[in-house]
């Protein structure tokens, strides 16, 4: 019974870990700003700005765009960008998770024991985007 609900809490924080957005920043900050305007390409910035900084995040295959986009949304209100421009998104493997699981069994005197693996691959995605500000 332990096991099993050391096993349960292991997954439970297996998980918690894995949906979370590590957003990575270079640049200048400026005082918060409660509006951050998106663009998707540089040309589509109709005003004069500056760049102010460059970011980058990452999260596990599970985690949303969206997500992800809000996240870096969020980080970019706080470091007083005035838009923000989406580079790209990328996916690509950063690994591979093995698991093992056995179990033993005795019958009249003998013990026998089998066993399973199995390996998935750990996938991420990594948005990449330019922090501008306004002139």
């Amino acid at each position: 019974m332990k096991q099993s609900a050391y096993r349960i809490s292991f997954l439970l924080t297996v998980i918690i870990l894995a949906s979370c957005t590590k957003i990575d920043y270079i640049g200048e900050s400026f005082p918060s700003t409660t509006h951050v305007d998106i663009y998707l390409s540089v040309e589509s910035v109709e005003r004069e700005y500056t760049v102010m900084g460059y970011m980058i995040a990452t999260a596990d295959d599970m985690v949303s765009v969206s997500k992800m986009q809000d996240k870096m949304m969020k980080k970019a209100r706080g470091k007083g960008a005035d838009g923000i421009i989406i580079l790209g998104l990328e996916r690509y493997q950063s690994g591979e998770k093995t698991s093992w699981s056995e179990t033993t069994t005795e019958k009249d005197g003998k013990t026998k024991t089998s066993g399973s693996s199995s390996t998935s691959a750990d996938e991420k995605k990594e948005i990449k985007a330019t922090l501008i500000k306004y002139k």
